[in-house]
This record gives structure tokens, C-alpha cells and sequence, in this order.
């Protein structure tokens, strides 16, 4: 598995498993990053690193980096077709599955408290 897809499999899982640690201005940003996100799995893994870089962002970076270790390096997205915690896609053969930009975009709609999905356990 490439460093690239092991930092954007990291990430998602922070987001799904540890969506607690990022606060509504870090949901704000992220959204907003999906905006302009391209489709280059390389391109994408910088632009995880980079927004992970600010200090008021430490809880999350540790926690990626935790999780990035945690990947095995046979991994991949392209020839595992698997999904969060292993998983096995729900693509059929033969199917384009998701690129990493779809899923980063997907975990971040879905794990969101911004999204318009109603959330039972949220009030503002």
C-alpha cells in the first residue's frame, strides 16, 4: 500500500471511530476542503497532512497517526476492495468502486454534525 492511501485510510477512520475530537470549525474546514478536492490519492494525503499540521489539531493528528500505524502496508484501495474496519465492498466486480475522494467526501458527510441528516443525540 502506498503512504498515500494508508494517510487517507487513517483519516477515515479517525473521522468514523473518533468524530468527537474535531470541533464544529474543524467540520466547517473540512467541508469545505471537499469543495476543491481532486481525485489524485497522492494530492489528497498532502492536503490530510497539511490540515493536520496546526497545533490546535494535535488530538486528531495523534490520533491518526495511531491509526496509520495500525494499517497493514498489503492494504490497498484499488486491489482489497475493502472497506472501513475491513470490510469487504459492497461494489460488485467489474464495478468502479469509490475513488479515495469519494470516500473522504462520503465519511465526512456522513460522520458530520453539519450534515442535514438529523442527529437524535445532538441539540444546539
Amino acid at each position: 500500500m502506498s503512504v498515500s492511501e494508508r494517510t487517507i485510510k487513517a483519516f477515515i477512520q479517525v473521522i468514523e471511530t473518533q468524530s468527537a475530537l474535531f470541533s464544529l470549525e474543524d467540520w466547517q474546514e473540512l467541508h469545505q476542503l471537499t469543495v476543491n478536492l481532486p481525485e489524485d490519492t497522492q494530492e489528497i494525503s498532502i492536503i490530510i497532512r497539511d490540515w493536520l499540521k496546526l497545533e490546535k489539531r494535535h488530538q486528531i493528528r495523534e490520533a491518526f497517526e495511531k491509526h496509520r500505524k495500525t494499517i497493514p502496508s498489503s492494504f490497498s484501495f484499488s486491489n482489497q476492495r475493502l472497506g472501513i474496519g475491513g470490510s469487504k465492498s459492497p461494489t460488485p466486480p467489474n464495478q468502479p468502486s469509490e475513488s479515495s475522494k469519494e470516500l473522504l467526501e462520503n465519511v465526512i458527510k456522513k460522520n458530520s454534525p453539519l450534515s442535514d441528516k438529523p442527529k437524535n443525540n445532538q441539540q444546539h
